[in-house]
C-alpha cells in the first residue's frame, strides 16, 4: 500500500514535494512543473551559459520568422499566379464560346479567326 501512495500522486502533491525538496521528478504530470524545471535549469546556469542559451533561442526565433515569412510570400505568389492562370483560361473559354456561336451562324472561318484571335485549326476542332 505504501508503494502505491508513492506512485499515485496528485498534481498538488507533486507541487508540494517540489516546494519542500526542490526536486521535480522526470515523469511529472503536474501543470506548470515542466516549465518550472526549464526555468530552474536556466537560472542555475552561469551568466555566459545564459547568454549563449538566449542567443540560441533568439537565433531559432529568427529562423522561424524567416521560414514563416518565406512560406507566406510563397503562398501569395502562388495565389497571384493561380489568378493569372484562371483569368487566361477564362479568356480562352470566352473566345471559344464566341467562336462556337459564330460558327453556328455559319460565319466564314477567316472572320471567326480575326474576331476571336483563334487559329483555323482551333476553330475547326470546336
Amino acid at each position: 500500500m505504501n508503494e502505491f501512495n508513492k506512485v499515485a500522486v496528485t498534481p498538488l502533491e507533486e507541487w508540494i514535494e517540489y516546494l519542500k525538496t526542490g526536486v521535480i521528478h522526470p515523469d511529472t504530470k503536474a501543470p506548470g512543473l515542466e516549465e518550472a524545471r526549464r526555468k530552474l535549469v536556466y537560472y542555475n546556469m552561469n551568466k555566459a551559459e545564459q547568454l549563449a542559451y538566449d542567443e540560441h533561442i533568439n537565433a531559432i526565433m529568427i529562423q522561424n520568422d524567416v521560414l514563416s515569412t518565406a512560406a507566406m510570400e510563397g503562398r501569395q505568389e502562388g495565389l497571384a499566379e493561380g489568378r493569372q492562370e484562371g483569368l487566361a483560361e477564362g479568356r480562352m473559354e470566352e473566345k471559344q464560346a464566341n467562336a462556337r456561336r459564330m460558327k453556328a451562324l455559319n460565319l466564314p472561318v477567316e472572320t471567326i479567326c480575326q474576331v476571336t484571335g483563334l487559329s483555323a485549326g482551333e476553330i475547326e476542332n470546336l
